[in-house]
């Protein structure tokens, strides 16, 4: 295969984008870069001088604020304001992030909902004032409305990302209401999940030797370790495989539910999750089938159709969730 026209200026841009990465990271840290560090870091077997031309594209081109130390032959960030141009993007794709932006930011905890503000604003800056403008226009017509109660535990989410991003183990202490009792835990965490304006993490917990998922909201205490843990193979789809929300665990089962009146009137507008079927039996009545690993799940589900849906006599055997 021919490769890209721009694949050789990608190659470099990567590069730059490897410098740049390092050399925000050594400021951060109070600390220069030195040639080796930053070759390295490049793991492309490039020499000194193609380094000094990319730290010069940066510098001069780019207008980077890089310092050199000859005496220490490093270099260094004067100040860590400066963004590498490497995205461009046009008017649609930044209306549709935009929306992305907006359909998001009432779940996220304030910290991280800000930083996805700058993002955002750094990107437009990238765009001609009018173009600009009719993107925060846009945004401005759209809203997503969060469910009426939010749950609480958004402050742990942030190390928790920290943790899973870095494979660190975390010493927590969680409140099971079931015991009514606070319990310590060390915890592996994977995956990160928002459920009906309540933040989630699914991961093994060494004190179960399970793989459970906990509500952020029930962490009293939470602290991420110094400790690596070993990588397991874990995938989002097949955890949450047959669950309408967060309730895991127990063989998947046939569930049946009659719709009547208003909900069976309007089941052909709805998009069923994964797996389910929707079948009219009358004018106003229809069996929606599908099948689910617990049935907790869809008793609050039901009952938002407000009295015209009833969950069928089959589907009332059912086994013990795993979540607590």
């Amino acid at each position: 295969m021919s490769r890209k026209p721009y694949s050789k200026f990608r190659s470099r841009l990567w590069k730059v984008v490897e410098i740049d990465r390092q050399l925000r990271e050594q400021f951060r840290r109070g600390r220069p870069c030195t040639k080796q560090t930053l070759l390295e870091g490049l793991r492309d077997d490039i020499d000194e001088r193609t380094l000094r031309r990319l730290i010069e594209l940066m510098r001069d081109d780019l207008g980077a604020p890089i310092e050199y130390d000859r005496s220490q032959q490093s270099y260094k960030y004067t100040h860590p304001n400066w963004v590498v141009p490497n995205v461009h993007l046009d008017e649609d794709e930044m209306r549709a992030l935009a929306t992305a932006v907006q359909a998001i930011r009432p779940v996220l905890p304030g910290p991280i909902a800000e930083r996805l503000d700058n993002l955002l604003a750094k990107l437009l800056d990238a765009l001609p004032e009018y173009q600009r403008d009719e993107v925060r226009r846009a945004q401005g017509q759209v809203e997503f409305v969060p469910a009426p109660v939010l749950s609480r535990g958004s402050q742990w989410f942030e190390p928790l990302q920290q943790a899973i991003a870095g494979r660190f183990s975390v010493d927590m202490t969680y409140y099971v209401p079931g015991k009514e009792q606070e319990t310590q835990r060390r915890f592996d965490p994977y995956y990160l999940r928002n459920y009906q304006g309540a933040w989630y993490v699914a991961g093994y917990d060494h004190l179960t030797e399970h793989w459970p998922i906990f509500k952020l909201a029930r962490i009293r205490a939470l602290t991420v370790s110094e400790a690596p843990y070993s990588s397991q193979r874990f995938n989002s789809a097949e955890y949450f495989k047959d669950s309408l929300g967060i309730m895991v665990g127990g063989a998947p089962q046939p569930v049946r539910v009659r719709l009547t009146g208003y909900a069976a009137s309007i089941a052909n507008e709805q998009v069923w999750p994964p797996g389910f079927t929707y079948q009219a039996t009358g004018p106003e009545e229809g069996i929606l089938c599908g099948q689910i690993t617990n049935i907790i799940d869809l008793i609050p589900w039901v009952a938002s159709f407000q009295g015209d849906a009833e969950i069928l006599p089959e589907a009332d055997d059912h086994r013990a969730p795993k979540a607590v």
